[in-house]
């Protein structure tokens, strides 16, 4: 059995699949990688990637590697600097809503092509649960009838948000939180003092993109306390003061997508903090995530019931599931501000 060099925190049951699949030399057509964001989905792909590539370099060459992917090899390094010709990566255009079909048409053309280093044609899907209708059903084509020797990794957050035809196409890779205790880890191996690496553990929530964000980036941690600082002022606020941060985040946006995406991150950092006060209500503070802010929560823990919360927490689900239809971001934003 190879040796393999993947720096990955966690996840080592689909590691473990995906190296096998690579000694044994079965590799599948199709793999779909789901799991909510900063898990190590991208990570984990690209080290399966490089070790695809490696692997088939030293084997077609007869050379041996120490460690698979080894770093050194041509296709190594040229995946490393994003220039690899038989590698294709696919994302949502910046102006667009969606990923569109014509998108996806490029990529087919793309696979369907020879490769240029004789080996492997690769293509990734990233946000994957993106694609609009059409462009699901011409990629179905492609899951279909496949062209040999190539690989096409889908990544997204949710794969029950793409169609059940192209799911069971995949090989389906289900990504689920990194253990606290590896996080932690994780984070003083990399240098982080203890107490500190406590607090960032806590706030990842099993992301251990996340703790590791935030202890590469410290601006990027001070940006999130901000933030959080922000919505938890909101729920104290009169409603006049509700909808005038309603207009300030309309006229500071350039576009319905802009506003939809601040939109989401809000959703998700509200469940965040009503998650915390629930917590609170059980007694179970061990399990604060925002452990900066536990006054303002347990202002928050007096507040609300816990029947209000979890209404609360039902009614985030269900606006989160809207802004993924073309719904009015601003309608949506007054009608959610209106229930704190």
């Amino acid at each position: 059995m190879s040796s393999y060099n993947w720096p990955i925190t966690g996840h080592q049951k689909i590691s473990q699949f995906l190296q096998k699949s690579l000694d044994k030399n079965k590799l599948a057509h199709a793999y779909l990688f789901s799991g909510q964001e900063h898990l190590g989905k991208d990570l984990l792909s690209k080290n399966f990637i490089a070790s695809i590539l490696c692997a088939d370099y030293h084997k077609t060459n007869k050379l041996e590697a120490k460690a698979i992917p080894c770093g050194q090899c041509a296709f190594c390094t040229q995946l490393e600097k994003g220039i690899h010709p038989d590698v294709y990566f696919l994302n949502r255009e910046e102006d667009n809503k969606n990923i569109l079909v014509e998108q996806v048409r490029e990529m087919t053309k793309f696979l369907n092509l020879t490769s240029f280093l004789n080996s492997y044609k690769i293509a990734v899907i990233e946000h994957a649960e993106e694609m609009s209708e059409s462009a699901q059903n011409a990629l179905l084509k492609t899951l279909e009838e496949p062209a040999p020797k190539t690989i096409l990794i889908l990544i997204t957050t949710d794969y029950n948000l793409l169609l059940p035809t192209i799911v069971s196409r995949c090989q389906l890779l289900r990504f689920y939180p990194v253990a606290e205790k590896e996080i932690y880890h994780h984070l003083i191996d990399l240098g982080e003092k203890r107490e500190q690496a406590k607090i960032l553990t806590a706030l990842a929530h099993g992301q251990v993109g996340l703790a590791i964000n935030y202890y590469k980036n410290p601006e990027i941690f001070s940006e999130y306390l901000t933030k959080m600082n922000d919505l938890l002022m909101v729920f104290d606020l009169k409603l006049v003061d509700k909808m005038k941060i309603v207009d300030e985040l309309f006229s500071e946006s350039e576009s319905n997508l802009e506003s939809t995406g601040y939109l989401k991150d809000s959703l998700e950092n509200w469940q965040i903090i009503l998650r915390d006060v629930l917590v609170m209500k059980n007694n179970l503070d061990d399990l604060v995530i925002n452990m900066h802010f536990k006054k303002e929560l347990e202002g928050l823990d007096k507040k609300f019931t816990s029947a209000h919360i979890i209404d609360l927490l039902a009614q985030l689900n269900q606006f989160k599931k809207y802004l993924n239809y073309n719904i009015n971001p601003r309608l949506a934003a007054e009608n959610l501000i209106l229930n704190f």
